[in-house]
């Protein structure tokens, strides 16, 4: 490591101590000259709906490919429909919509739901498969949003996904899950999800732009896009959320530059729902780590 990349990663590191956060940081160019900087970027995380990036990266190949109809419809019933705060996931009715319509729920607003009937079309296998072809990790997706919230609620001794997340959240219990830990959790490193959102912009196929453009219209812009408060710069991101894991995966790209991508893991000290000191931190730590590479495009 250099001597510059070890004062970018003293830098990350304090930014992460003042929030009170572990932090796992990388980032690199999507185009132009290779470049990154990181923090602690090869070592596996879990998580959480961050998974949904990868698991819509298989999606969109196979639909290029022949294999999946962009346009085919999905049917959702209502009945031992996985819950969620967004989406179709917190409607009370059976849904049907396209294939290409649930990608972008799962991705704009993270909806559990909607990923789990993503999950279901292509198989775990499949996706597996395709992981691997791509040279990724398996981990990647290990498993649904479904089987998340019964494996939270089995270690919370929860009734509901609600009370699982209120038990996650109480700062005068110590709880915790094995959805925390990468050996049983969908994982991966900082540099793993770098890498699948470098590969899904080097797509360029309409498909695999839809996908891009669903990343563009994320509902959430506290943190990595807190980074970056300007009307010109697009920030494309994908978030995850559990308990005191808070994480994104953006790609950052400022006018005439070179795209950058970005992600930030993190896990809290505290186990607060709201914390936007956290939040925060997400966006100055993406901050930190584009500045460092911005470069103009030819």
């Amino acid at each position: 490591m250099t001597r510059q990349r070890t004062d970018h990663a003293d830098a990350l590191a304090e930014t992460a101590r003042d929030a009170g956060v572990t932090a796992w940081v990388h980032a690199a160019r999507v185009t132009g000259p290779p470049g990154s900087v990181g923090l602690s970027e090869r070592e596996r995380v879990a998580i959480a709906s961050v998974y949904k990036l990868p698991l819509a990266l298989v999606w969109a190949d196979l639909v290029e490919r022949g294999e999946l109809d962009a346009a085919g419809a999905v049917h959702l019933p209502s009945v031992d429909r996985v819950p969620g705060p967004t989406g179709i996931a917190m409607l009370l009715d059976d849904v049907t919509m396209s294939q290409r319509d649930v990608v972008r729920l799962m991705l704009a607003v993270s909806d559990n739901a909607a990923g789990d009937a993503v999950l279901a079309l292509i198989g775990v296998d499949r996706v597996h498969r395709d992981l691997a072809r791509l040279g990724l990790p398996t981990a990647l997706v290990r498993q649904g949003s479904a089987e998340e919230t019964r494996a939270v609620m089995r270690d919370t001794g929860a009734l509901s996904w609600a009370g699982s997340q209120q038990a996650l959240a109480d700062p005068d219990r110590a709880v915790g899950t094995s959805q925390y830990d990468p050996a049983y959790a969908s994982a991966a490193s900082a540099a793993e999800l770098t890498r699948v959102v470098q590969l899904l912009w080097a797509r360029t196929g309409p498909i695999h732009g839809l996908v891009r453009d669903a990343m563009a219209h994320q509902a959430w812009r506290h943190r990595i896009g807190s980074g970056f408060p300007h009307d010109d710069v697009l920030v494309f991101g994908k978030t995850g959320s559990l308990g005191r894991l808070r994480h994104e995966v953006s790609v950052v790209q400022f006018p005439h530059e070179h795209p950058v991508a970005v992600t930030v893991l993190t896990r809290a000290v505290r186990p607060e729902r709201h914390q936007p000191r956290v939040d925060a931190a997400i966006g100055e730590l993406a901050r930190q780590a584009v500045t460092t590479l911005r470069l103009p495009a030819a």
